[in-house]
C-alpha cells in the first residue's frame, strides 16, 4: 500500500488561506455600517520599479463583506494594505449627514518581497486611496 507523502504548505499559501478565511468570516457591510448604502474604494499604486500596477476600483453594497484589507499587488510580496481604520473614521464622521462623504490617504506596504527578504527591506509599494461613502436613503443615525 502506497502512503501519500505529506505536502508542506508554503508560507505564502498559508497567508493567502488566512486572508480568504478572514474575508469569508467578515460581517456584512449592512451589519457593521447600517447607515451606508454604498462604499466606493479607489486604489492607485506607485513603486520604484518601472512596472506600476493598474489602479483598482471596488464598490461595496450592503450585502458585501465589511472587509477592507487589500493584498499588495506585487506577486512576490507578503504584505497588504488595511483600510479598516480609514473606512471606520469616514463612516463615523459622516453619521447624520444626508450626502456622500469622501476621504483620501496614502499608505506604504509593510510587507517584504521575496527577492528582498534576505536584506530585510520592506516592500517599496505605495498606495493612494479615495473612499466615498453614500448614505442609505432615510438614514438619520
Amino acid at each position: 500500500m502506497k502512503i501519500a507523502a505529506r505536502k508542506s504548505t508554503h508560507g505564502s499559501a498559508l497567508r493567502r488561506d488566512q486572508f480568504l478565511s478572514d474575508r469569508a468570516r467578515a460581517a456584512a457591510l449592512r451589519d457593521v455600517f447600517p447607515e451606508v448604502e454604498q462604499l466606493s474604494i479607489e486604489l492607485q499604486f506607485s513603486d520604484v520599479s518601472p512596472h506600476t500596477p493598474s489602479p483598482q476600483q471596488h464598490t461595496l453594497y450592503p450585502a458585501a463583506p465589511a472587509f477592507f484589507r487589500f493584498v499588495c499587488p506585487c506577486a512576490d510580496c507578503d504584505g497588504d494594505f488595511d483600510l479598516t481604520e480609514a473606512v471606520t473614521s469616514l463612516v463615523k464622521s459622516a453619521q447624520g449627514r444626508k450626502r456622500a462623504a469622501t476621504s483620501r490617504g496614502q499608505m506604504n506596504c509593510l510587507g517584504h518581497r521575496l527577492r528582498d527578504r534576505d536584506a530585510s527591506k520592506p516592500c517599496s509599494m505605495q498606495m493612494s486611496f479615495q473612499l466615498l461613502s453614500t448614505p442609505r436613503a432615510g438614514s438619520s443615525r
